[in-house]
């Protein structure tokens, strides 16, 4: 089957949550802080239950991220969570035998990620944002 035709389509992108908590003390004079981020991602390609019902995959994305003044790194001002949600599916010719093997390669892996991940990764900043923190400069790419 022609890879076009097998070529999936973003249905639906959400946030499942977020939450965050920033402890940082108004001092007057900035404070230059670091934010580390640690995403996890994970893919699933799910069979229909029924047939009339097309192939989909799945993209969660959980983002776990720490501020901290860049001097003092160990002791952490603002953590955050988010997770979220991706769904493509599939044309309804799509059969699991014609995806399955290439849904376990790397590179058709990552033209699915990274669709979804500027998402995530534009949402999380701007949460951060409006948490007060200067979040212009983080990547919004894998």
């Amino acid at each position: 089957m022609d890879a076009v035709a097998l070529r999936p389509r973003l249905a639906s992108f959400r946030v499942v949550a977020f939450s965050g908590k920033f402890n940082a003390i108004a001092t007057g004079k900035p404070v230059e802080i670091g934010l580390e981020m640690q995403p996890r991602i994970d893919l699933e390609l799910r069979l229909p239950s029924e047939e009339e019902n097309p192939l989909e995959a799945l993209v969660r994305i959980q983002i776990n991220g720490k501020a901290a003044p860049r001097d003092e790194q160990d002791q952490p001002i603002g953590n955050f969570e988010a997770e979220y949600e991706a769904r493509f599916i599939y044309p309804p010719d799509a059969k699991e035998p014609d995806i399955a093997p290439r849904f376990e390669s790397e590179p058709y892996q990552y033209t699915l990620i990274s669709q979804v991940f500027p998402l995530a990764a534009s949402h999380f900043r701007r949460e951060l944002l409006a948490m007060g923190i200067d979040a212009r400069n983080l990547p919004l790419g894998l």
